[in-house]
């Protein structure tokens, strides 16, 4: 008897159906990505939608078909430009989503070649558009797109019209040859570019003239800036490219190994791949894929993979190309993190600025490995900038740990019915919190009874001045006090474990405190609070309930008396004075070394601080002009507080770096960043956030990004690791280093 499974009409006619939707679907994405770049999906929906169709075609060959999406590439040239031939074919690229799909990757290869070792080169998947270059007797004489990978668009005068794209080679190249590269938009760029468009269409709204579109992201920055129709265009766009792969090469000696190609081409002023790597074997490849998977964020473009490839230039002609896709390469995807769903709900929270702070509550979806119910809308302008409404369609993107935040909505979905939002002019602070809670304050329906155990602040909600934010105009406003206790008991502040969110909620509904001074007296009050439902430590005697001091009390009291001798930088933090963070504080602490030196110090004294500045001193001179803040800063000084660095009467510990201001960037390898800053300032130095003209130098590590440039454009000394190392293990050093005619770059 047959053991073959046996396939009914129906199922046949059903994965027709499926495949000839899913081929349309997938055809009109391409067209909407490559020719017009203005993709309705996120690229996690493209790839499932692409691995649907891949796996109907494997299980029905029948359905199998020459012009599917399976088998071409992007989309045919658009009418724009002129069609340029490729004379080989540019080739998309196999995906593999884990270490599983790699290593199965890698054993087809062993499979065909009959052979078990080879090296591999690993290079970031720049999000750009693709282009090949055609140089003749070191000169650019032809550029074009990838197109269908058959057909791209002529670009030759854009790309001649980008900086990083070299016109003239130098060195001794190829007479006649092709290389093809990822022309992509910095981050930094794509954000000043749209800054500038955001502000253009402000004057144009003005003026009553249409508005231009913001950009979605930097690969359709990219792509939309390489496709005008004047150069002139293209060539003030802060493009940049990386070139991957030599296409074709006549009448020349060419390398061996990819790798080496890569340095070849360098050497005629090719930028190549930024961090491509050299691999002896597939888990020293795959280590490198994980370790780029975790540090996507901190680079200054847009990658969207890990581009893997047998080195051997030999063994790559030998594994050949199957369908659109050579067997010698394949990409390592990260997880998406962008993905689409729908704005149910457009919320405000309160912050303890009294900043009225929109929100997007999600229908559930999964983005970069986690489900996101919430994303950020900052403020109105941002709103009204991408045009979001409740009930759309939106792309929304999750990036590194941060809250995802909402990219753009997708128009074409939105129903005719949508209305703008509107910032509510009645502050909906409460501290409530309950889930669930069917007060249309806390975000319930609005009409069902008030079951909100928290107090509500219904005061007004205004715009001060030029301010991009809204604000709460009630000062006792219950949200504002609960997020102003939260933030002076955070652990970057006072630091007191056991007061957290819950906790402070339950004291303000019991009237226990009203603002961060009010938490020193829960130590005296310990056998009182007891008796508080949740508080205390409830026993059964007699068949009655007796309430007694329990270790939840007891441990809080104790982290309260703790937090006594937190220190003079920490209490500042904990004030909440608007732009007041850890670095300042700290310089503030030093310069002032008393919190009443500092409150009563005038704005000049307190903006002349190397690190402080105009803004922040003014913010604190704001913060002192209150009467009720002072009220709080003297019942905390009463209650033992320290606000205050004692003069010691030992003699100085060495300080070396004594007025120098260092700062750090990128990643080292022999320390942590937090390690090394705590040396350098055990030192004397002064660690900043920012560079500017008062840094003494920046080290940088791997992966340093907009900090060196901004340091390389006001000269300063760049050190790498290694000088980081000397300079902790001997200061002295340093001084040699300023002195120094050029400074020492990192290699």
């Amino acid at each position: 008897m047959s053991t073959e499974a046996t396939v009914s009409d129906s199922e046949i006619i059903a994965a027709r159906d499926r495949v000839e939707l899913l081929r349309a679907e997938i055809l009109r994405h391409n067209h909407l990505y490559h020719a017009l770049d203005a993709p309705e999906i996120s690229d996690a929906e493209y790839d499932e939608l692409f691995a649907e169709l891949r796996r109907l075609e494997t299980e029905y060959p029948e359905l199998a078909s020459a012009d599917s999406p399976t088998q071409t590439i992007g989309a045919p040239p658009g009418r724009t430009f002129a069609v340029v031939e490729h004379r080989l074919r540019m080739l998309s690229l196999g995906n593999a989503f884990n270490a599983e799909e790699l290593l199965a990757w890698r054993q087809r290869a062993v499979d065909l070649l009959d052979r078990e070792e080879w090296t591999y080169v690993t290079e970031p998947k720049i999000d750009g558009l693709a282009i090949a270059l055609v140089y003749e007797r070191g000169r650019l004489v032809q550029a074009a797109t990838r197109g269908d990978g058959r057909a791209g668009e002529d670009v030759t005068a854009n790309l001649r019209a980008i900086d990083a794209v070299p016109n003239e080679l130098s060195g001794n190249p190829p007479p006649v040859f092709e290389v093809r590269g990822e022309v992509f938009m910095p981050k930094a760029g794509f954000d000043a570019m749209n800054a500038e468009i955001a502000a253009e269409n402000e004057r144009r709204r003005a003026e009553g003239r249409a508005v231009q579109t913001l950009y979605a992201n930097p690969r359709n920055a990219a792509a939309g800036s390489v496709r005008q129709k004047d150069a002139s265009v293209t060539a003030i766009r802060p493009l940049s490219i990386g070139i991957y792969q030599l296409g074709w090469c006549d009448d020349s000696v060419t390398p061996d190994t990819h790798w080496e190609t890569l340095g070849w081409l360098s050497e005629f002023g090719f930028p190549t791949t930024p961090e491509a790597a050299h691999h002896d074997g597939i888990h020293d490849a795959l280590a490198a894929c994980e370790h780029w998977t975790q540090r996507r964020d901190t680079q200054t473009f847009e990658m969207d993979g890990v581009v893997v490839k047998v080195d051997d230039l030999g063994l790559q002609a030998d594994l050949g190309i199957v369908g659109r896709e050579p067997r010698w390469a394949v990409a390592w995807k990260f997880p998406p993190q962008e993905a689409s769903t729908v704005v149910e709900q457009i919320l405000v929270n309160v912050g303890r600025t009294g900043s009225i702070n929109p929100y997007a509550r999600l229908r559930p979806v999964r983005v970069g490995g986690v489900q996101v119910t919430n994303a950020t809308l900052h403020n109105l302008d941002d709103i009204r900038r991408k045009d979001i409404r409740e009930g759309d369609t939106v792309v929304i993107r999750r990036a590194g740990e941060v809250i995802p935040q909402v990219v753009r909505p997708v128009l074409e979905r939105r129903d005719d019915d949508s209305a703008e939002w509107e910032m509510p002019t009645i502050c909906p602070g409460t501290t409530c919190g309950e889930r669930g809670c069917t007060n249309e304050h806390c975000g319930g329906e609005q009409g069902i009874v008030d079951i909100c155990e928290g107090a509500w602040c219904g005061g007004n909600v205004s715009r001060q001045g030029d301010d991009a934010d809204f604000y709460c105009d009630n000062r006792y406003c219950p949200a504002i006090v609960q997020r102003a206790i939260e933030h002076f008991a955070a652990r970057g502040a006072m630091d007191i474990r056991g007061l957290g969110e819950k906790m402070i909620r339950l004291l303000l509904r019991e009237g226990v405190i009203r603002d961060a001074a009010d938490i020193y007296t829960i130590p005296e009050r310990l056998d009182e609070l007891a008796k508080i439902p949740g508080l205390g430590q409830v026993k059964r005697r007699k068949g009655e309930d007796h309430y007694e001091v329990g270790n939840r009390l007891r441990n809080l009291a104790g982290a309260i008396e703790r937090s006594k001798t937190r220190g003079l930088s920490y209490l500042l933090v904990g004030l909440g004075i608007r732009h007041v963070g850890g670095e300042n504080a700290t310089l503030l602490a030093d310069e002032f070394r008393s919190l009443d030196a500092i409150l009563l110090a005038p704005t000049e004294a307190l903006a002349a601080v190397d690190g402080v500045g105009p803004i922040i001193a003014e913010s604190i001179a704001e913060w002192a002009l209150d009467g009720e803040n002072w009220s709080v800063v003297h019942r905390l000084q009463v209650a033992g507080v320290e606000d205050e660095i004692e003069l010691s009467d030992e003699e100085p510990s060495e300080t070396p770096l004594d007025g120098m201001r260092f700062v750090l960037t990128g990643r080292f390898g022999a320390m942590t960043r937090p390690q090394a800053e705590a040396q350098l300032k055990s030192l004397g130095a002064t660690v900043g956030s920012s560079v500017s003209k008062n840094t003494t130098a920046l080290f940088a590590g791997d992966a340093a990004g907009s900090k060196r440039t901004k340091a390389e454009s006001l000269g300063l000394p760049i050190w790498d690791e290694d000088r980081l190392i000397d300079a902790l293990g001997d200061p002295a050093l340093v001084s040699i280093w300023l002195t120094e005619a050029e400074p020492a770059e990192p290699n």
